[in-house]
């Protein structure tokens, strides 16, 4: 089997013995397990970086090689997510990879298991940490804040006054807010989304962005929010709390 080997170290600062080290290591794998190694390959610089010369030059040249072997599995990517994406490159391409710290090798079963089981809690750590984030914006708004850019018919305090204390407070914006009541009351009468945006755009009326045109999906996102708008949102509890500013409806 043919072999390539990569090395890597952060920064200059680092030691030319050191990746000399990982080569050296690398090596010996290949030469236990009766590999050919045809190029060794290097670079200085950070793991989030994908565009690193000597990795840009063992990619170019994939089709010289079966197996690409480092000694550890961040000397390929820092980022769990493009070492991921380049796996999955290297298995559509029919190519391996060893990692000498975790014990992966892909050209057998073992190590495949391995990396599975690495891949699988990498990805359980992301959503782990993207169901912290939900959790933790939702636990502003059920402190009765508002998360992100301000609604139709309101304005940021914090915008206006720059104190942190106001982050997620939100203050009526007088011409939008007679907007919003009208899209209510027509939509209380059956006018249509589109008979409703045709009105609007009829009226001159500008969108939040200021843009001229109103769209169906637009109408309906500012009709779901009624709770809002009447001043009302849901605790972690589902009890029905009020918010601190003023109503529009």
């Amino acid at each position: 089997m043919r072999a390539a080997i990569y090395g890597r170290v952060s920064t200059e600062m680092q030691t030319e013995t050191s990746v000399n080290e990982q080569l050296r290591r690398c090596r010996q794998y290949a030469e236990l397990k009766e590999w050919e190694v045809i190029e060794e390959f290097s670079d200085v610089g950070s793991g989030m970086n994908t565009e690193r010369p000597g990795f840009t030059e063992l990619m170019n040249r994939v089709n010289d090689w079966d197996v690409v072997i480092a000694y550890k599995l961040d000397r390929f990517h820092r980022s769990s997510a493009n070492a991921q994406l380049w796996a999955k490159q290297l298995d559509a391409a029919g190519k391996n990879f060893v990692a000498l710290d975790y014990d992966i090798d892909t050209t057998s079963v073992h190590g495949r298991l391995i990396y599975t089981i690495l891949t699988a809690l990498a990805e359980m750590e992301v959503e782990l940490t993207r169901e912290r984030t939900k959790m933790g914006l939702q636990g502003v708004k059920n402190e009765g804040r508002w998360v992100g850019k301000p609604p139709y018919g309101y304005d940021s305090v914090y915008a206006l006054t720059g104190d942190d204390s106001d982050k997620g407070l939100l203050s009526i914006k007088p011409e939008e807010a007679e907007v919003v009541k009208m899209i209510f009351e027509m939509r209380e009468q059956e006018e249509s989304f589109t008979a409703i945006a045709e009105a609007l755009i009829t009226a001159g009326i500008l969108t939040k962005s200021g843009k001229r045109s109103w769209s169906n999906a637009t109408i309906r996102d500012i009709l779901n929010r009624g709770d809002f708008y009447r001043g009302h949102y849901y605790d972690l509890e589902n009890v029905r709390q009020s918010y601190s500013w003023e109503a529009i409806l």
